[in-house]
């Protein structure tokens, strides 16, 4: 029996009934992706309305995939679909990306356990039914969406005996005022790299984003990123080829009574729905030659010359030995 790899249904699409937390097992089998779908409706009886794959993708308020109640991701959906493309350049993709009120569209956002997707090296290890748990809050309706149902695929390698998985689990501060801030970040592992979310991005006659300049410490010591302003943080995708707007799928709606165009919708705009979002990278070349060593650590932290103070999030790539 060909045995390599299982794709297959993990959780049969089911309807959302209201607001709150669902608790779901996940596959025992050496798991590298799961595939989140996420299938609302469109709720665009306003056109204006219309709900894109970033808005879809903040029904999930939460995701919390937890290995016997630790937790092992620990994030937003949008910050899921964010670190996809900063990380792997995954361009956001969805099924019947159309703006017709009451039509049924399929968001698939993809959750990698490993470096990369279909490696069994790194990939979540096997597991016993009811230890590996995903707990979702969800937002059901909101603007452009309703009538949400779900369900989920996965990759798995039944054979596999991986080396290790990654842990990305949300810190969460708000600065409390303008200059120098400090956000303690996990120590003891191997970090490939920390994505950031700042509620004020670089915009505006007078920028003044929430991270502001940023750098990264070790023991007190800057480490590799020693001094970066944010809005160029903000563009260093373009050095690994991440592309922009490559999934920016331009629909244009006009009232039947108008005379032109009134609206334009997109299904993701990446240079708008990232804008908001960093990536510092310490593995780019994929082999950990510049990847940080946090064990025996006494402190790691981040240090942003904030220029807002508001709101921000990091999120920590780290590596597990299994």
């Amino acid at each position: 029996m060909f045995n390599k790899f299982l794709h297959q249904i993990a959780l049969t699409e089911r309807a959302i009934g209201a607001d709150g937390v669902e608790v779901y097992d996940l596959p025992v089998n050496p798991l590298s992706v799961l595939y989140l779908t996420l299938r609302p409706l469109n709720d665009t009886g306003a056109l204006a309305n219309y709900a894109r794959y970033m808005n879809v993708c903040r029904s999930i308020e939460r995701l919390n995939i937890m290995l016997n109640g630790q937790s092992i991701i620990s994030m937003r959906g949008e910050d899921v679909a964010a670190f996809n493309f900063f990380r792997w350049g995954m361009q956001p993709w969805e099924a019947n990306a159309d703006n017709v009120n009451d039509e049924r569209r399929a968001v698939v956002l993809p959750i990698v356990f490993g470096r990369y997707p279909w490696s069994p090296s790194s990939c979540f290890p096997a597991t016993k039914r009811g230890e590996l748990t995903m707990s979702i809050q969800w937002d059901i309706a909101d603007t452009g969406y309703d009538g949400m149902r779900f369900s989920a695929e996965s990759l798995e390698f039944p054979t596999a005996k991986p080396k290790e998985y990654e842990k990305r689990v949300e810190v969460s501060q708000a600065f409390g005022a303008a200059g120098d801030n400090d956000v303690d970040l996990p120590q003891g592992n191997l970090v490939r790299g920390i994505m950031l979310w700042g509620t004020t991005p670089f915009g505006g006659a007078s920028p003044a984003p929430s991270w502001g300049r940023v750098r990264v410490l070790l023991n007190n010591m800057e480490a590799g990123y020693t001094n970066t302003d944010w809005e160029v943080l903000h563009t260093l995708p373009a050095l690994w080829g991440r592309m922009p707007n490559l999934a920016a799928d331009h629909k244009h709606t006009v009232n039947a009574a108008g005379v032109g165009v009134e609206e334009t919708t997109s299904v993701c705009d990446v240079q708008t729905d990232f804008e908001n979002y960093a990536f510092l990278d310490f593995d780019p070349t994929g082999d950990d030659t510049f990847a940080l060593d946090t064990a025996g650590a006494n402190r790691f932290q981040l240090r942003a010359a904030a220029e807002t103070a508001d709101a921000v999030r990091a999120i920590v790539q780290e590596r597990i030995k299994v």
